[in-house]
């Protein structure tokens, strides 16, 4: 009986009138995200042929200027010898643009890398980079250190360098930076939403459903189990055809690549930072995504009680979601006096909590894998024994008829 009622449920969520579109819809947005928006996303990184050229002929032009003048020596008022310094940059850029358009990436690299080592400066004066952070030269210098951990990976390891490798637009490395931004919170969303209306769509059947010889409490199991098991598929299918469509169009990239996290906030030099692979990166998160899943389903079943109302389960569950962004800001490390470690809405978006963001963010080192897991966890004992009590409280009967 109970592997017919999930099979039921499971069916009935798979064929539902609203999750059917709401699945194309995602369809659409994932082929969008993963054709149009990240093969031409660009970041402090991408190169531009165009504007390089431009540089060298407005820097030839100069150059050939100061020679007629006799202007090649040191400037006296600044003191720098600007003719040698451009003379360095000429040089240095047009060996970029060739390596570039070459399709050498391993020596446009090479010399992308040679021109950051020690100058860290070109990322904290760019004041496009997080115009509207409220620490933008915290957040430019984290960024230059993570740019320069990835690129010596790279050129030390031996890898084939590809555009794609160059540019994180790999396959794996395409579903690891979805999973360390906001990829697991759509995720959750998309469990939220098929589950938000498992308990409100059987009022249309109430008098069939009464008969059903299943207590009410494994009822609610059962359905919330189907969802599980849907949600988890769908989750599974939205990764599996990103990291397909990507490594179609740049290769599939390698588990070994390094991937940058903080384990301090102590110096906020290089010495805070570490490096793991990809592979365990991937592992640790996705080990916890069907963890928190699996607690807005289930608190999905509890709000369907309450409030028999999907919207309202779809809406409040959404709320709880996001309220780490809506509510909480980068100087928030105590909510109602407490250590906002202790709360499980930090943990919502754990790639962060894995790479070390969310310390980063805080500024704080309170928050951590292992006491993530076990936040987690609590929050979802507490929310089966609330289940439980309110299954007692609000019967199958009261549920249906009130």
């Amino acid at each position: 009986m109970n592997r017919n009622y999930l099979k039921h449920e499971f069916l009935i969520t798979a064929r539902s009138r609203r999750n059917i579109p709401f699945i194309v819809f995602i369809g659409v947005l994932l082929l969008s995200y993963c054709l149009i928006l990240l093969p031409n996303e660009e970041t402090k990184e991408t190169y531009n042929p165009e504007e390089v050229r431009n540089y060298l002929t407005d820097l030839e032009v100069e150059q050939k200027f100061r020679e007629e003048k006799g202007n090649t020596g040191i400037v006296h008022f600044t003191g720098m010898p600007v003719y040698s310094m451009n003379a360095y940059y000429y040089k240095l850029n047009q060996a970029l643009l060739t390596a570039y358009e070459d399709k050498n990436y391993h020596r446009f690299l090479y010399l992308r890398n040679f021109s950051l080592l020690g100058n860290e400066y070109e990322y904290t004066s760019d004041e496009k980079l997080f115009a509207l952070s409220p620490y933008p030269g915290k957040d430019r210098s984290h960024l230059y250190k993570q740019t320069m951990m990835r690129f010596e990976d790279y050129l030390t390891n031996d890898y084939p360098i590809t555009y794609g490798l160059m540019y994180e637009k790999t396959g794996l490395q395409a579903l690891q930076k979805f999973l360390q931004t906001n990829g697991i919170l759509f995720l959750l969303f998309c469990a939220i939403f098929f589950s938000s209306d498992m308990l409100s769509r059987d009022r249309k059947n109430r008098s069939v459903l009464q008969g059903i010889p299943l207590s009410w409490y494994r009822q609610l199991n059962l359905k919330s189990l189907s969802a599980f098991f849907y949600s988890l598929l769908i989750s599974s299918g939205i990764l599996v055809v990103g990291v397909v469509v990507m490594s179609m169009q740049f290769g599939f990239g390698y588990l070994n690549l390094h991937v940058p996290i903080m384990i301090a906030q102590q110096t906020f030099t290089i010495e805070d930072y570490d490096v793991i692979s990809i592979a365990v990166f991937l592992g640790r998160t996705l080990i916890v995504v069907p963890l928190v899943i699996f607690l807005f389903i289930r608190l999905n079943a509890i709000l369907g009680l309450l409030f028999n109302n999907e919207w309202l389960v779809l809406l409040v569950s959404s709320l709880l979601l996001f309220s780490d962004r809506l509510f909480v800001s980068r100087t928030t490390r105590e909510i109602f006096g407490k250590d906002i470690s202790f709360f499980p809405q930090t943990y919502f978006d754990f790639g962060k909590i894995v790479n070390g963001d969310k310390n980063f963010l805080l500024n704080t080192e309170t928050i951590t894998y292992m006491k993530g897991i076990f936040v987690l966890l609590i929050t979802i004992a507490v929310i089966e024994l609330v289940l439980f009590i309110l299954s007692k409280i609000i019967n199958k009967r009261r549920f249906y008829f009130a």
